[in-house]
């Protein structure tokens, strides 16, 4: 799928942002020796495990956390439509502020007429984490800011594909999260699935508007939680 950025079209497109795909400070973390003690002692309650993603997608018992990092987002890399930004765990939203998750950055939407924020986890390494017996909803983590523009005639397509290849797709005007409060963390959700008996399989999710073209801005994008639905 090829992006428009109006007069910005000479720039490369691209669907990815390899910039995020992996932090090689992460394996040095672990290894180092104050730290080897907390990190089995997760491992051995089965509490917080590196899975993948490069360190920025991580699980916990009945959760997966998704950090923006870890995400493929168009034109991610182009400073004039995002940046990412650096934050302390108390300005992440709940989910992903745990301190054994270590997230600390979000993507900040400066202006696109082509949204398109994408990411996918392998459940094959997560069947002691998850049930088959529960349904699990993904929740995107957005933040608008006071100047936010853009989106009161821009609907997003909120798509899921499920582990056994089931295809959802629903349209919200994402305007609504704005108007109820700026600079605070709103949970949008993204679609529901069940997880295959033998854990096997693939869930895609993905946040886009790419159709109508309107400039839009001002969003701030820490990534995606996977959790039972209530």
């Amino acid at each position: 799928m090829m992006s428009r950025q109006g007069q910005a079209e000479h720039v490369p497109a691209t669907n990815h942002s390899p910039h995020w795909t992996g932090d090689s400070n992460v394996s040095n973390k672990i290894c180092d020796k104050s730290n080897l003690r907390h990190f089995y002692k997760r491992i051995e309650m089965h509490a917080y495990i590196f899975e993948q993603g490069g360190g920025w997608i991580k699980s916990s018992k009945d959760a997966i956390y998704i950090s923006a990092k870890a995400m493929k987002i168009t034109w991610g890399q182009d400073p004039r439509f995002w940046r990412w930004v650096q934050v302390s765990k108390d300005k992440l939203p709940g989910d992903l502020a745990k301190d054994e998750l270590g997230f600390d950055s979000v993507a900040e939407l400066v202006q696109v007429s082509w949204l398109e924020a994408t990411g996918s986890v392998d459940l094959a390494s997560l069947k002691e984490q998850l049930s088959p017996s529960k349904t699990y909803q993904v929740i995107f983590h957005v933040k608008f800011k006071v100047d936010a523009f853009g989106w009161s005639k821009s609907p997003v397509m909120l798509l899921l594909v499920s582990p056994d290849g089931r295809r959802e797709k629903r349209s919200e005007m994402v305007d609504s999260y704005r108007v109820r409060g700026a600079d605070v963390w709103h949970e949008i959700r993204g679609g529901e699935f069940r997880v295959l008996a033998n854990a096997a399989g693939k869930v895609e999710f993905g946040m886009l508007d790419v159709e109508n073209q309107r400039w839009k801005g001002g969003l701030l994008l820490a990534g995606v939680t996977i959790r039972p639905k209530n």
